[in-house]
């Protein structure tokens, strides 16, 4: 934030803030975490929802120049115990909701020094420390090579890693935010994790000037309406929450003359989908492809999604203007125009690497160029198509099949809410093709073996036979994993338990 004044900068339901309340609540804030002996190149690890309170004392810790590591509520207890063992965070602070899980984790991570936001039987209450305290703006200190924060990937490819990102690198990503999401002030719906991309959003969005409205989680009804009633300029959300958002009973009768941009992510679209969004709420969706490790690396304005034909919607878009990408063979030979090859870039928000494991981060970050894991090829225009992951390749009769393709054609049927495709292990072809799918409506036991040949026969027709599913499950839902993606792991399990009943 620029500048304080009296018009709301956060949003959580009726709790309204102030930019005037905000700098005084986040300066009082970082000097009662000072008092607590927190300073730069120190790490708070941070266990909480989405609250005003939240953004406040992730703030508060990073003008002192301190890391914030967020633990993500829905991490598995285990899976936090993990990450303070190995990171050893100079300070510990919970949402006083999440009292009981932090004191087990304080006790078995040996953590003696833990604030409450808020009152709580356990830990200090950090609020009642800030009262006391002078609430004039501190001088920050921010050292450009010191870590900003440590989110964590989802651990769909593997055990969560924490990804370390300085200060520059976070500068960096304001930078990236303003140039595709326009001049401020906005007003920006955040329903995603505060302790993942939805705090760094929040972020940027008080750095614009602009009003963060805050929920505890995505319900496309209430979106629809919170849209209106806020007079909301800018909404983040994964295709299937924007697929949801469209479709919601209450936004027909939404009037969203405010609404500038709808942004979606982190997860394969659906070209007919998506088009549908386009074609109901108008020329305002715009793409992001990017990850946790590189920041944002390409984008899909919404000029794009309009012009003639459905065609760039298969794209992710262009490189941003600072973002060098290079498609490179198994070899890391770079490879022409229009060859599939693995996705490899420089930019100046590459993650500094991944916490407290150096052999990891060797693996990916290799003579200056970060290696994504992501399979694409570019075109003569520059836009850039990902074909799926590295490591989800199936292949069959030595064929590659790749499954983000065969998932595309699958969502496209009308009857198909989510699909996921994975390859089986097969003594004749090396690898089959296994589709597992949820409906979008409930499907009569009559009905389900001819769907399962409907959808087959689509990709059979589309990709051709080698594509093709040997099999197809109808699943009321997926495995997911901790930050809410598919588990291909536990989806090809399964698959394999059941073909061997």
């Amino acid at each position: 934030m620029e500048s304080a004044g009296t018009g709301d900068v956060v949003v959580a339901g009726a709790h309204r803030i102030t930019g005037e309340q905000f700098l005084r609540r986040t300066s009082a804030v970082s000097r009662a975490l000072a008092d607590h002996g927190l300073g730069p190149r120190d790490t708070v690890a941070y266990l909480h929802g989405n609250s005003a309170e939240a953004v406040i004392v992730r703030l508060a810790a990073q003008a002192l120049g301190a890391c914030y590591v967020g633990l993500r509520p829905f991490f598995s207890t285990g899976e936090k115990l993990k990450f303070l063992l190995e990171g050893r965070p100079a300070l510990f602070v919970f949402d006083p909701d999440q009292r009981d899980e932090a004191e087990s984790l304080c006790a078995r991570a040996g953590i003696s020094r833990a604030l409450s936001v808020g009152a709580s039987e356990f830990g200090e209450n950090v609020l009642d420390l800030a009262d006391g305290k002078p609430d004039a703006p501190l001088e920050c200190s921010q050292p450009d090579d010191g870590l900003s924060m440590v989110t964590f990937s989802s651990g769909s490819t593997g055990e969560p890693k924490g990804i370390a990102h300085t200060f520059a690198s976070a500068s960096g990503f304001l930078d990236n935010a303003l140039h595709m999401y326009g001049p401020g002030p906005w007003r920006f719906l955040v329903a995603i994790p505060l302790s993942d991309l939805g705090g760094e959003i929040v972020q940027w969005t008080l750095a614009a000037g602009g009003t963060a409205v805050l929920m505890d989680d995505f319900r496309a009804d209430e979106v629809a309406e919170v849209l209106r009633r806020e007079h909301i300029t800018h909404f983040f959300g994964s295709p299937s929450m924007v697929h949801a958002l469209v479709h919601a009973p209450g936004l027909g009768d939404a009037d969203l003359p405010d609404l500038r941009l709808v942004v979606y992510g982190g997860a394969p679209s659906s070209p007919s989908r998506i088009a549908d969004a386009v074609a109901r709420l108008g020329p305002v969706l715009m793409h992001n492809y990017g990850m946790q490790e590189a920041g944002f690396i390409s984008c899909l304005d919404p000029s794009d999604h309009v012009r003639a034909g459905r065609y760039l919607l298969n794209s992710v878009g262009r490189p941003l203007p600072d973002v060098e990408i290079a498609i490179r063979d198994a070899e890391g030979r770079a490879l022409p125009t229009g060859s599939i090859g693995e996705v490899c870039l420089r930019s100046p928000t590459i993650m500094a690497g991944y916490w407290q494991r150096p052999d990891l981060t060797s693996q990916v970050l290799r003579a200056g160029w970060f290696h994504t894991g992501d399979l694409g090829r570019t075109d003569d225009e520059g836009y850039l198509y990902l074909v799926d992951r590295v490591k989800d390749i199936i292949i069959v009769d030595a064929y590659n099949v790749y499954p983000q393709q065969v998932e595309q054609v699958l969502t496209a049927h009308p009857a198909v809410a989510q699909a996921v495709v994975v390859g089986l292990s097969d003594p004749d072809t090396g690898e089959s093709v296994y589709a597992a799918v949820v409906p979008s409506t409930t499907v009569p036991p009559e009905r389900t073996a001819a769907l399962t040949v409907e959808l087959a026969t689509a990709v059979r027709e589309t990709l051709g036979s080698v594509h093709a599913p040997t099999r197809v499950d109808l699943l009321s839902d997926l495995p997911l994993t901790p930050r809410g993606k598919p588990d291909r792991a536990a989806i090809r399990e399964q698959a394999t338990g059941a073909l061997r009943s």
